[in-house]
């Protein structure tokens, strides 16, 4: 078994010398060829290759390859990396990764988990503290645009504290709020009047962030799968902005220091094996650019998604210059580009190719130097839906189908966009997705809608949703439940075995339950 990568990658050598192969050729390896899948080598046609790779390589490409949330994974990876230290040399394993040529998503998965950052306060602030939510509605409210209850309620209480005007009397507390919070970064306490009113604008532009969400959700017309699948990132990075400001913001106030985020790798593997990974990249020339972009990543603390965009910037550079670059190379450009929130870029020798992408978003342009701020834009367009580099000379940054299943399973929490998904023939004719969300979903509204429509709870294709409907723990009314309970619906057997089981039962279900059999005699 220790001997099937080499054996692989002998023969992959072999295969590179064979006369006509573009590859020895003297053309570029790249890690975006496109074609038919079939006629390449490497782990991408060898459907034997996960299965025989020798451990601890199976163990990292099973990790990497089950990959959810970026935090998440980093964790997982870092527990691994742990458990080898003592029993393989990592200088070892981390080698075979790099020299095993793993499919180009594989790898950039596993250089985007090892590398992973969160947003740190300052980098958090960078976004929140230009309120631009909150401008937007004061906006609305002087051009008399119509406006909800929660933002009516939102946009008196902002114009009767901070006794506005107009529109343009809202800049002046912006920046007085900014400058409080700069005085916080250079370890000095704000008085109590400027960190109150920081908090304060803080917590209303974290209220309007939820209202813009809110708004994008309920905009989706007929809930289209490809149109909620689009619009996912967008809602998945409102959220996760509105969560670090509001934590931001609950620090402060309880006068806590700012918190800078460390990698994850170093914070999950604590600093003796953190320090024992980076003597094990030391040993061999050939991890010097891991280790490189490491000590990177260390140094500058790039959030993962900004490390993302940015790398495909770099991607397509390199593509376009026509350098036999990989992902590593791609993440490497990025790092070195990257100075605190913002980003400087030669694009030489790359345009008119790139232009594509810098069209899409908000840069300045100093000759062929290309200059960008993360903290006034995400780039989300220079991501693509799996959270990966965007394909080089793709003009859609979505570069696969989107998946109905993941597509459901990610919006699980947003009640509104589930209720239209539910109105979606796609999703009724998927066998399982409705069980799947009964078991997912913690929303009355939801559940009811299902038990309440027959076509999302009968046939064959959802036959089993009215059992997983009476054992949830989300409570439905009573009326519901009973409709259920019906040998048209629920067979007899599958009634007995839930009453056997009644213990984890709802008490309001299995009293229905009970009461049923009995009146059926057959209890």
């Amino acid at each position: 078994m220790e001997d099937v990568l080499l054996n692989y990658l002998q023969a992959r050598k072999q295969a590179q010398s064979v006369p006509g192969n573009s590859e020895a050729a003297g053309e570029p390896v790249s890690w975006t060829k496109t074609g038919d899948t079939s006629k390449q080598s490497g782990p991408e046609a060898d459907a034997f290759l996960k299965p025989s790779l020798p451990y601890p390589l199976n163990g990292l490409f099973t990790l990497v390859e089950s990959h959810r949330e970026y935090p998440a994974s980093c964790r997982e990876l870092a527990e691994f990396l742990k458990k080898l230290c003592g029993q393989h040399p990592l200088e070892d394993a981390l080698l075979q990764v790099l020299q095993a040529r793993f499919p180009r998503v594989w790898m950039e998965r596993f250089l985007f988990i090892l590398l992973e950052v969160q947003p740190s306060d300052s980098q958090t602030a960078a976004y929140a503290l230009q309120f631009r939510h909150l401008k937007r509605l004061l906006l609305r409210v002087e051009r008399k645009t119509p406006l909800n209850a929660v933002e009516s309620g939102l946009a008196r209480e902002l114009i009767s504290a901070l006794s506005l005007s107009r529109f343009l009397d809202f800049d002046p507390f912006c920046r007085h709020a900014a400058a409080a919070f700069k005085t916080m970064q250079a370890g000095c306490m704000p008085v109590s009047g400027d960190l109150g009113l920081l908090i304060y604008l803080i917590r209303c532009e974290c209220t309007a962030m939820g209202e813009r969400k809110n708004w994008l959700e309920t905009n989706l017309g007929s809930g289209d799968p490809d149109t909620v699948a689009r619009l996912s990132p967008h809602l998945k990075l409102l959220e996760e902005r509105m969560i670090k400001a509001q934590e931001m913001a609950q620090r402060i106030g309880s006068y806590g220091p700012l918190q800078e985020a460390p990698m994850g790798l170093e914070e999950a593997m604590g600093p003796f094996f953190f320090a024992h990974l980076k003597e094990c990249l030391a040993k061999s020339p050939s991890l010097a650019g891991l280790k490189e972009a490491l000590d990177l990543q260390q140094a500058k603390r790039v959030p993962t998604r900004d490390l993302i965009a940015l790398s495909s910037l770099s991607r397509w550079l390199m593509e376009a210059r026509g350098a036999p670059a990989g992902p590593l190379e791609w993440v490497r450009m990025a790092l070195e580009s990257y100075d605190r929130g913002h980003f400087r870029l030669d694009v030489a020798g790359g345009l008119p190719a790139v232009e594509v992408l810098l069209s899409e978003a908000k840069v300045e342009r100093e000759g062929t130097l290309v200059l960008g701020n993360f903290g006034e834009n995400p780039y989300s367009p220079w991501i693509a839906r799996d959270g990966l580099t965007r394909p080089y000379r793709s003009s859609n940054p979505d570069r696969i189908a989107p998946d109905l299943r993941s597509t459901v399973l990610a919006n699980i929490h947003r009640d509104s966009i589930i209720m239209k998904l539910l109105d979606n023939p796609k999703v009724q004719e998927t066998p399982g997705l409705i069980e799947t969300i009964v078991e997912g979903s913690r929303s009355s509204l939801v559940h009811s809608k299902i038990a309440t429509r027959r076509e999302l709870h009968s046939g064959s294709v959802n036959g089993r949703v009215p059992v997983a409907l009476v054992r949830s723990p989300v409570t439905i009314s009573t009326s519901l439940i009973r409709s259920l309970l019906n040998p048209s619906v629920i067979s007899f057997t599958e009634m007995k075995s839930l009453y056997r089981g009644r213990s984890a039962l709802r008490h309001e279900v299995a009293e229905e339950l009970h009461s049923f059999l009995k009146q059926a005699h057959v209890i």
